[in-house]
């Protein structure tokens, strides 16, 4: 008898997954969709464990994800934070968001970085940190540039 379609599926409770994901959040200064990016989870997931779904909180999670998160560490995201990339890995990410409307201050603003940083990247100057990488990159997921499994590469 083939059981993998048949046997149900264990889920455990959400609620202490979502607070070790505000708590790595709250410790390390990394935004919720690196901690998806180092959990090897989709960005939708872990989107509404933290934030929920038509007003209502994810009351549970698959062993599975639950698992992936709870492997992330505050020391991980930490040196992602000061771990740095060089700018031309970024140069085509930010040329696109350009072409696709976005503007430098806007850009900036959602990389918490100034002006003067984007536009040193766009030239190809410097580095950067990988998490202000993979948010590029993740910006072009949420745009339509990439496909997220690209963006999940970066980091």
């Amino acid at each position: 008898m083939n059981q993998t379609s048949a046997t149900p599926m264990l889920w455990v409770a959400a609620a202490p997954f979502r607070y070790h994901v505000q708590h790595l959040i709250a410790a390390t200064g990394v935004p919720w969709q690196m901690v998806a990016i180092v959990a090897q989870l989709p960005q939708q997931q872990v989107r509404t464990l933290l934030y929920g779904r038509d007003g209502r909180r994810r009351p549970r999670l698959s062993p599975y994800a639950a698992r992936r998160l709870l492997a992330v560490t505050p020391e991980q995201l930490v040196r992602l934070r000061t771990q740095r990339a060089p700018a031309s890995l970024v140069q085509d990410g930010l040329a696109a968001l350009f072409d696709d409307g976005i503007t430098i201050e806007g850009l900036a603003a959602w990389l918490s970085v100034d002006a003067a940083t984007v536009s040193r990247l766009a030239d190809g100057e410097g580095t950067c940190s990988v998490v202000t990488g993979a948010l590029i990159r993740l910006a072009c997921v949420e745009r339509g540039l990439l496909h997220e499994g690209d963006s999940r590469a970066a980091a």
